[in-house]
């Protein structure tokens, strides 16, 4: 297993969430292959020397949301749709800053999956190309699949801009190709797992080294930053 599992920051989900938060991080490198590297996921994976266990493909679409005085400083919200091969739709809400929280809450109704993670990215801001840039982001998530409710809840409004992803699952890592309007296409190497420095360290050298080496350049910004603007 290249991550294990560790607890990160202590959370606090409103009425609507039914599961705990699971503590975590997850460890990523993203990048538009025009500006070098494996142009697909499969290209990716052969890179890596790994084999997809598992496929999936689905759409992402994300939402607009109004400004919220209850939103801490330093952190964004985050609405994303996600609807799969079986036309099965679900609608996770994110919170993400600069710091961890010792208590935030869960707006949707009926939630699962809360969590609370940090986001470790590799080779953004400055030093692209450098498999020593890191940075690390809070993001606290739920889940729901009553998206009407989501919507007239928060005030959303659609930005119109669906993404098509395919997903391979490859064990403890996963890659995923985001075909954007407009033509544009985004890859990206997860795994999730614990924030120390081995674990870090296994993911640098397993994935972020031979992805520099082949030629990528690291995205300055993350993926929602990315997908969720209209071009």
């Amino acid at each position: 297993m290249l991550i294990g599992a560790v607890a990160m920051a202590t959370a606090c989900v409103g009425p609507a969430a039914t599961l705990p938060p699971v503590a975590g991080a997850e460890y990523a490198i993203r990048w538009n292959p025009r500006d070098g590297g494996p142009a697909t996921a499969a290209d990716t994976l052969a890179l890596l020397g790994l084999r997809a266990k598992h496929s999936a493909r689905f759409s992402v679409d994300y939402y607009d949301l109004p400004p919220s005085p209850t939103v801490p400083p330093g952190f964004a919200t985050i609405l994303r749709r996600r609807i799969d091969a079986a036309g099965q739709a679900t609608v996770t809400w994110k919170l993400r800053g600069d710091k961890v929280l010792s208590r935030w809450v869960c707006p949707l109704r009926d939630a699962r999956d809360a969590k609370a993670e940090v986001d470790v990215g590799f080779g953004f801001g400055f030093g692209f190309g450098s498999a020593d840039t890191v940075t690390r982001r809070y993001s606290y998530s739920c889940t729901s699949d009553d998206l009407e409710a989501a919507l007239a809840l928060l005030s959303a409004r659609a930005n119109g801009c669906p993404a098509a992803v395919t997903r391979k699952d490859a064990g403890s890592v996963r890659v995923e190709e985001w075909r954007l309007p407009g033509g544009e296409v985004l890859l990206e190497v997860s795994g999730s797992g614990t924030d120390t420095s081995a674990a870090l360290e296994r993911f640098r050298s397993q994935v972020v080294v031979p992805l520099l080496a082949a030629g990528i350049r690291p995205a300055p910004e993350s993926k929602t930053d990315q997908v969720s603007r209209c071009p």
